[in-house]
Parts: C-alpha cells; sequence; structure tokens
C-alpha cells in the first residue's frame, strides 16, 4: 500500500462523500487471511485497509495516517513531522497497530510469506503441517538454566519460548509493542500454533492495557484460522493504578477473557514461575482444555507478600504474627500441588518435560475439532480492538 487517499475533486461534495458510503465496504469476516504492507506515504482508506488486515508489515521509512500533514495542519493547526504523525515508531511501540517493521519492500514480501505459512488458505481446513527439524527435542532440556528459580529476577521468555517449538520457527508479532506480553506464531512437531506468554523482562511480566488488547487481537487471529494456543504464564498479575484505569483497564481485562473463553481451538495453559490474580484465569488457567504448571511454580490471588502487607496493619496481629510470619503463612497453599489436589490443575511437570507434554496434550485435543477447523466465533471480531 501506498496511497494518497481520496482524490479530492472526486470525493467533495454530498454526491461525492455519498457516493463512498453507498459503494464503499469496510469491514470484513475472517474467512481468508490477509496481510498488508505500508511501503510508503499511506494515507485515508489505504490506512484502514492495512488496519484491517490480519497482518500488517511497514517499511521503516513509510507513514501510516488518517490524514496527511496537510489536512491536519490546515484543519486543527498541528504541526509535526510526517514520523511524529504516523511513522514506523509511533505505529510499532506506540498505538501497535504494525506487527512487524522491516527496512525495505524485499524483506516485507519475505515476512508476509513467512507469516502466511503458518495460515491456512482459508478457514474451512486446518494448516499445513511440516516435518519436524532433527535434533528439535534438544533444547528443551535447557529450560531450567533458562529461566532463574528467584521469581523476582527477570529473563527474556522469548529464550524459553524458542526452546519449546521447533527450532527456528518463533515468528513474533507487534514485538515492539507492549513488551510484558509476547504473541507469536511458531510450530510444534511440524503443527502451527499460536504462542501467548508473559515477559518478566519487561514490568516483571505484569500485563497492562496495551498488553491486554495485543493478546486480545492474537487470540481472534488463532481462532479465526484453526491455529491451537498455548499459554506461558510467569505474571504477578495485571498492571494496576491511576493510569490503568484511566485506560479503562477493567474493559481491556474483560475483553481479553471474552476471546479466551470464546475461542473454539485447543487451549493449553502452562504456569511457568508463577501466576497471580486474575491474571491466572486471563492466561487460561481453568480455562484452556488443560491447565498445567511446572512443579516449582507459585499460584495464588496476589504475592503472599503484597497480601500479608494488605492483612497486617501494626507490628504484629492479633495473634503476635509478624509480617514475615504472615507471608510464610499465605505461601503454604501457592503450590501447583494444591492446584491439583481439587483437579485445578490437570499435570504438574519438570520443566524439562515441557515440550513432550505440549506436544502429547496437544495431540489429544486436536481431535476434537472435525478436520481440524473450529467454530470460529470470533471471525466477526471489530478488527482492532485497542
Amino acid at each position: 500500500m501506498e496511497c494518497g487517499g481520496g482524490r479530492l475533486p472526486d470525493v467533495m461534495g454530498a454526491a461525492g462523500i455519498g457516493a463512498g458510503g453507498e459503494s464503499g465496504y469496510y469491514f470484513r469476516r475472517r474467512v481468508v487471511p490477509t496481510a498488508a504492507g505500508v511501503l510508503g506515504l499511506t494515507y485515508g482508506r489505504g490506512a484502514f485497509v492495512c488496519v484491517m488486515s490480519d497482518f500488517t508489515i511497514m517499511r521503516r521509512d513509510a507513514i501510516l495516517a488518517v490524514s496527511s500533514p496537510n489536512v491536519t495542519s490546515g484543519s486543527i493547526g498541528e504541526a509535526g513531522s510526517l514520523e511524529e504523525l504516523g511513522g514506523a515508531q509511533v505505529h510499532g511501540k506506540i498505538t501497535g497497530l504494525v506487527d512487524k517493521i522491516v527496512d525495505s519492500d524485499h524483506e516485507a514480501l519475505e515476512a508476509i510469506r513467512k507469516f502466511l505459512s503458518y495460515l491456512p488458505d482459508h478457514n474451512r481446513v486446518a494448516p499445513t503441517r511440516i516435518s519436524v527439524p532433527s535434533g528439535a527435542d534438544k533444547a528443551a532440556v535447557e529450560l531450567p538454566n533458562l529461566i532463574p528459580d528467584e521469581r523476582r529476577k527477570t529473563y527474556d521468555i522469548r529464550l524459553a519460548i524458542e526452546a519449546v517449538v521447533d527450532p527456528g520457527s518463533f515468528f513474533e508479532l507487534k514485538g515492539s509493542f507492549a513488551r510484558s506480553a509476547v504473541t507469536g506464531l511458531a510450530r510444534l512437531n511440524g503443527q502451527s500454533i499460536g504462542v501467548i506468554a508473559t515477559n518478566p523482562r519487561y514490568k516483571g511480566g505484569a500485563l497492562d492495557a496495551g498488553s491486554c488488547s495485543k493478546i486480545t487481537n492474537f487470540v481472534v487471529l488463532c481462532d479465526s484460522f484453526n491455529i491451537p494456543l498455548i499459554f506461558l504464564a510467569d505474571t504477578p498479575g495485571f498492571l494496576i493504578g491511576m493510569e490503568a484505569e484511566r485506560r479503562g483497564m477493567a474493559g481491556k481485562i474483560m475483553n481479553f477473557l471474552a476471546a479466551v473463553e470464546e475461542a473454539t481451538v485447543p487451549k493449553l495453559a502452562l504456569v511457568l514461575r508463577k501466576s497471580f490474580g486474575q491474571a491466572y484465569i486471563n492466561m487460561g488457567g481453568g480455562k484452556a482444555d488443560e491447565t498445567a504448571a511446572w512443579f516449582s511454580s507459585e499460584i495464588s490471588f496476589m504475592d503472599p507478600k503484597i497480601a500479608a502487607s494488605v492483612i497486617f496493619t501494626g507490628n504484629a496481629d492479633d495473634n503476635g504474627k509478624s509480617l514475615e510470619h504472615l507471608a510464610t503463612e499465605l505461601s503454604a497453599d501457592t503450590t501447583p500441588y494444591s492446584l491439583a489436589e481439587p483437579y485445578f490443575a490437570h499435570a504438574i511437570i519438570d520443566p524439562r518435560d515441557t515440550r513432550s507434554y505440549l506436544i502429547s496434550r496437544l495431540a489429544i485435543h486436536s481431535r476434537s475439532l472435525t478436520n481440524g477447523v473450529g467454530e470460529h466465533r470470533m471471525a466477526n471480531w471489530p478488527p482492532v480492538s485497542f
């Protein structure tokens, strides 16, 4: 796409705008995958087509905006550079409307080809399976070395994802936007999957409003095109506070949860190190076809230390217990075994068995679909839910 928007001599006047309303068609039901490249100055309907697509890639020097600077300066007196108006950094990091940023048209076309390789030709068939690279199971045994035992230490979850999925298959989407959440396509034992993970490297893995929207849109994509979902949680919960509330956090959380509940593709949820609060549920806990946890993980309504500080009101409580003692007591029931006892967790696994466990569970739950095709309940979801 390289589009200047509407040609003014054609669209001015009542008849011009009326023709746009009569003949224009903006909504797209997700039946076949669509991809768009922003490869130059792109305004108006060209911009709308791009953001309605399943995958949008942008050349680093391109511009994506509703109107050109000539319009904005003339109508609202706002001055600024093209890059400030709708450059790659704006849409890659701030708005999240672009999935990837590249340096050339050639790279853009290559990325589009790769994206489409994970998807079926249309929504009535399953994505094509490919052969599994040799040695695909070796990296997963290193998971305990990739993730620190101390849950307050940070690490990059993408290293763990790459150790679990087929080598070289992870294709991240919106990598520069809302970085405490990671979304991307990959293959597991040759089968296309969608990966949703929290990333402790950013904001400690706490999910903010942008993360909720990012995940919601990704769930819609995968459910629309029969791609199973795998959730990897290592999160202290949702990021709260005044800024979060002003961004409509409660609504973002519920949109996210609605998408997870409505998705009919196989869903597997795994707690890696910790998962607290409502984020545990949104990240598939109790909502997925199977919920599992590493044997060393912690699960609770909130961090026990924070819970103790909420309950504690002085130097000691009514029973003479200190803040530290109360936090220790509250930590006693946070093990995954307490989750498994009432069968809220279906499996407790060794981190080194993560890949083999996910492959075996995916094989079982994929059989619940007829020819690998889901119900596509979210095919009509709005094209952008930010």
